[in-house]
């Protein structure tokens, strides 16, 4: 799939999951996508858990019992280095977002679905627990985990507004 299709067909699968391994090998692929997303003054902050299976991935689907996590086969987890936080020029949101985003596209582009699933971490204590079930060292932040897998089903996708409802020409709100 080239990247534009893999573009136009990326959506969050918030639905269930079929039980089918993601072979390693694509987890592989999907985290080198993310760690080669550009990062503010080459920071390269953002540090990544590939959870393989359904063991690893269990006591995380605790904290967080949505269906994506209950049933993904796999996920990545998306931390950030703290030493991100004392430098002047903080890129740690930024580097981390593009990563995602690649991994998200990387995905779709190999076959599988996945879903930004970062709400459930915004509650400290479960964000503490999950990072200690990451088993990451002290001052790491979880910003996002990304559940993969192929479909249970047809998921669902949101409408998106048209082009020209988002885009200007020259100046905002200008048309073509």
């Amino acid at each position: 799939m080239d990247y534009f299709e893999a573009v136009e067909k990326r959506y969050s699968h918030k639905e269930k999951f079929l039980p089918d391994t993601v072979p390693y090998e694509v987890l592989e692929k999907i985290a080198k996508a993310g760690l080669a997303a550009p990062t503010g003054n080459n920071s390269q902050y953002v540090r990544l858990v590939i959870l393989p299976d359904r063991e690893s991935l269990q006591p995380i689907s605790e904290i967080a019992p949505t269906d994506g996590l209950l049933t993904a086969p796999a996920a990545i987890a998306v931390l950030t280095d703290p030493s991100a936080q004392a430098i002047q020029w903080n890129f740690e949101m930024e580097d981390y977002s593009a990563a995602a985003a690649q991994m998200l596209l990387a995905a779709t582009a190999l076959g599988y679905v996945s879903l930004w699933l970062d709400s459930p971490f915004f509650d400290e204590n479960n964000e503490k627990r999950a990072l200690e079930i990451l088993g990451a060292p002290k001052g790491y932040r979880l910003r996002v985990i990304l559940p993969i897998g192929l479909p249970d089903g047809e998921g669902t996708r949101r409408t998106k507004m048209t082009f020209d409802e988002r885009v200007s020409l020259r100046k905002f709100g200008q048309k073509k």
